[in-house]
């Protein structure tokens, strides 16, 4: 059974997917997103998990959406707000606690009562990591260098690379020392104090199952700050009005109206592949939607694992697919409570912390413990846990006077001996009594929760192991070598076949960067005649 046929045809809903289609619609091309839920999103989603309650599934936070981006697909115009997350608020497991804010003061007032001398070398420190960060900013938007290539276009891209490097070269030996080692031992020669390390070195761990002692970590905080560097509109961790959800919707209404199509509960069961050149999907139910270029906004394992046969993609790709790492480490509690929790210690009322993430954990020692707990299959106990209040910026998501609390529990493992099914909800009870030990009362105030194991995390948003980022983000699974080494340039061993999801470079984040670099390298393409029919594209 066949429909129509496209020009381009992007398998998944997600934001990466959205910005794709935006561009390639805007540039001409007939384009349809095909999209398996209801609705589309991917990990950008917001949904009722209770009568009245709405909370964003997967990511919870917009940090790095590129301005260029905002502009284009007129997304203020279209009405997304962003209110800033912060300050954020350290509690550890001895009672103390840090408050980190946007603001340079009050942070270096709060440092100062754990060693004064990391309170004086932390702006040194920040102004540096922001150096750094506004050099490798520009790299989001251009496709990874491939050392390599012979083409025209891939050594003019080297160039590119080369004139960065060479513009802030006095920052190259910092820049190479943090994507090769340790956040502990960038923070060892800085700073003192276990607490101040913690607070600053808590990013290390997320979306991984590699400890902050482990090498290549620094990198993550390296990728935080990248988030000032990519514009007035990015420049800060924010919620969303209205959720996650409302960002993709307005993303999908900039679709439409560049002339692209949404179909949604249309799930791809394979893609099409005739004489090694991709040909179309084929959705569950028989229904063929052929296309000129096909674009995979789903993660690297899932498409090449599941939606393509492997007779037709070479056995050596397939083993590195098959390396690739995408287990997911984190589990998501969203807890519909009757009132705001307060914190022991603190006035009563909508406090600071509350309008932050909070963080709940110990030392930078105490997760590198937890995450080789993981690494063994164990779910760690009194780990390091996130938490925010969505509803103290936006109460419409929750009946009046009631609350959202989002909780992120890191170093839980997508494998896990018992298996999450067996261990979910008592997990979830742990992490309860946890949060109850700063928030007296808190089992008592709970509505209802909603437990995401990593798992269902899969199951429900279609990312393989519950990753968020379609892959760990360590320096082997970067630029040139994500997803595999060879194939990072959106492109795949299928002729007309694209991935432009959060599994290529950039990596992970609500950046946008890599549907809007994949949608440039297909037009890229066409123009040069090596997209499947010749057309004239536009250039945009």
């Amino acid at each position: 059974m066949s429909s129509r046929s496209y020009d381009a045809v992007v398998v998944g809903g997600g934001h990466n997917g959205l910005v794709a289609a935006f561009y390639l619609a805007r540039a001409g091309l007939s384009t349809v997103v095909l999209e398996r839920r209801p609705f589309v999103g991917g990990a950008c989603v917001t949904e009722e998990f209770a009568p009245g309650f709405r909370a964003s599934t997967g990511a919870y936070v917009l940090s790095m959406l590129r301005e260029r981006i905002w502009r284009d697909m007129r997304l203020v115009a279209r009405g997304v707000r962003v209110d800033p997350a912060g300050p954020s608020l350290h509690v550890f497991a001895d009672g103390a606690h840090l408050a980190v804010d946007d603001e340079m003061a009050p942070t270096l007032k709060e440092f100062s009562r754990f060693s004064k001398d990391d309170a004086r070398a932390y702006p040194a420190f920040e102004d540096r990591l922001a150096s750094i960060a506004a050099a490798v900013s520009p790299v989001f938007e251009l496709p990874p260098p491939d050392p390599g290539t012979r083409s025209l276009s891939g050594l003019l891209n080297l160039s590119r690379f080369g004139r960065l490097t060479w513009s802030h070269r006095r920052l190259l030996e910092e820049a190479a020392f943090l994507f090769t080692t340790s956040a502990t031992r960038l923070l060892d020669e800085r700073f003192g104090s276990a607490h101040v390390k913690a607070a600053i070195g808590w990013h290390a761990i997320n979306d991984s199952l590699q400890g902050p002692s482990a090498p290549g970590t620094a990198y993550v905080l390296l990728h935080d700050h990248a988030a000032d560097a990519a514009g007035p509109a990015a420049r800060q961790w924010g919620f969303v009005r209205s959720g996650m959800g409302f960002l993709t919707q307005k993303m999908a209404d900039a679709v439409r109206d560049a002339g692209g199509e949404i179909r949604t509960d249309a799930e791809v069961e394979r893609i099409l592949v005739d004489g090694g050149r991709a040909t179309g999907a084929a959705l569950v139910g028989g229904e063929e939607i052929r296309g000129a270029q096909i674009l995979s906004n789903a993660d690297p394992k899932r498409t090449f694992l599941h939606l393509i046969d492997d007779a037709d993609l070479p056995r050596t790709f397939v083993q590195q697919v098959r390396s690739y790492r995408c287990d997911g480490t984190s589990m998501k509690i969203n807890l519909a409570v009757d009132r705001l929790p307060e914190l022991t210690g603190f006035p009563r009322g909508v406090q600071p912390y509350h309008r932050g993430i909070m963080e709940f954990g110990s030392t930078l020692a105490d997760m590198d413990r937890d995450q080789a707990l993981a690494r063994q299959g164990v779910a760690a106990q009194d780990s390091h846990v996130e938490v925010c209040f969505p509803t103290v910026h936006d109460p419409s998501l929750a009946p009046e006077g009631n609350h959202i609390l989002t909780i992120d529990v890191n170093s839980q493992p997508y494998r896990v001996r018992e298996g999450w099914d067996a261990i979910k909800e008592r997990r979830a009870d742990q992490v309860v009594s946890q949060l109850e030990g700063s928030f007296p009362g808190l089992s008592g105030s709970i509505l209802h929760r909603q437990v995401l194991s990593p798992l269902d995390l899969e199951r429900v948003l279609g990312i393989t192991g519950g990753h968020a980022l379609h892959g760990e983000m360590t320096p082997d699974q970067l630029l040139f070598m994500r997803p595999v080494r060879g194939w990072a340039n959106y492109r795949t061993p299928v002729r007309g076949l694209y991935l432009c999801g959060a599994g290529t470079h950039p990596g992970g984040g609500v950046t946008g960067a890599n549907g809007r670099n994949a949608a440039r390298e297909v037009l890229h393409d066409l123009r040069r005649g090596f997209g499947g029919r010749r057309r004239r594209v536009p250039h945009r």
